[in-house]
């Protein structure tokens, strides 16, 4: 009779703990379900664009924009309507005109040979970095320690800079590289902007121990919209590029948060962002004369790098 009351207690221990193991994780839930999330914070964005000319397959001209320690600004914001859906809206934006280095590559029969033109413009300014993201994320499987969740959303990315002065090797068409020269410091020579407007799906992955948090997104499309615009101020021309609607983005983003207090964390984050070259139309413009000359196919290109450091405030209401 001892020996069927003590299993008897033993057995409403084990459903005791059960209940109260149930009853916690639907007290996690709940407190999920209706939550808002603001953050904000600053980061540093590091990168490159690249901008091609093509006359018939063979490239012409290839002109690399750097991005140099940019100093960036943070704001998100996060409503879970439901357990299983979070709903995103976020950005980033440069805080004033950041570093830069421009040098610009022309060959006359084609890179199978040597560049025969290069311009080296180490006065060159981040004027516009910029990137607004809005997504929707359902969770597939969520615990209190795990959640995997797919995500379906839209992005815009603005980068533009402008090149003064610097050093140019030309070649003439009696010689090989047989003029050199300088730009007058401060005069304009190049200005250049690049717009990626972007659908996307993606994955995110969550796990939690203790106080720390480990996030893993990873973001793909191959919709991209591309566009980009060139003037050569000393030539007073432009060039519009209509770079397709089918270009290739991917984004791999890795974070750790620690959780301060119930409401409160800090977190770290890098993000790394490759748009991939995009090729398409081109019109170019002289600004003197106001002739247009369009240059069908794929007489251009544009492409971005970006790797992107963040750390945040992120407060739960």
């Amino acid at each position: 009779m001892k020996s069927r009351n003590t299993w008897a207690l033993l057995g409403l221990a084990a459903l005791g703990q059960e209940a109260l193991a149930h009853a916690h994780v639907t007290e996690e839930q709940r407190f999920g379900a209706g939550d808002v999330e603001l953050s904000v914070g600053l980061g540093l964005l590091n990168g490159q664009s690249r901008e091609k000319v093509y006359d018939e397959g063979k490239k012409l001209s290839q002109l690399n924009w750097a991005i140099k320690q940019v100093p960036t600004l943070h704001l998100g914001v996060t409503f879970n309507p439901a357990e299983w859906l979070s709903l995103d809206a976020k950005g980033w934006t440069q805080m004033g005109k950041g570093r830069s280095h421009m040098k610009d590559y022309d060959w006359m029969d084609g890179e199978d040979e040597p560049w025969t033109d290069y311009s080296d413009h180490p006065d060159t300014k981040v004027k516009k970095a910029w990137q607004a993201e809005f997504a929707a994320t359902v969770w597939a499987f969520k615990r209190e320690d795990l959640a995997l969740g797919a995500m379906l959303g839209y992005q815009h990315s603005e980068f533009g800079w402008e090149a003064k002065g610097g050093r140019f090797t030309y070649s003439s068409d009696d010689g090989f590289r047989d003029i050199t020269g300088q730009i007058p410091a401060k005069l304009k020579s190049i200005s250049y902007e690049q717009t990626f407007a972007t659908p996307f799906v993606g994955l995110v992955g969550l796990y939690t121990h203790d106080n720390w948090t480990l996030e893993g997104r990873f973001k793909y499309s191959q919709w991209v919209k591309a566009r980009d615009y060139d003037q050569h101020h000393l030539r007073n021309v432009t060039f519009t590029g209509n770079n397709g609607n089918r270009g290739k983005m991917q984004s791999l983003a890795v974070g750790v948060s620690y959780k301060l207090t119930p409401q409160l964390s800090l977190k770290g984050n890098v993000d790394y962002q490759t748009y991939a070259e995009a090729k398409g139309s081109m019109l170019e413009k002289n600004l003197k004369t106001g002739e247009r000359e369009y240059h069908g196919g794929k007489a251009g290109s544009q492409a971005n790098r970006t790797v992107l450091s963040s750390l945040a405030l992120n407060y739960r209401f």
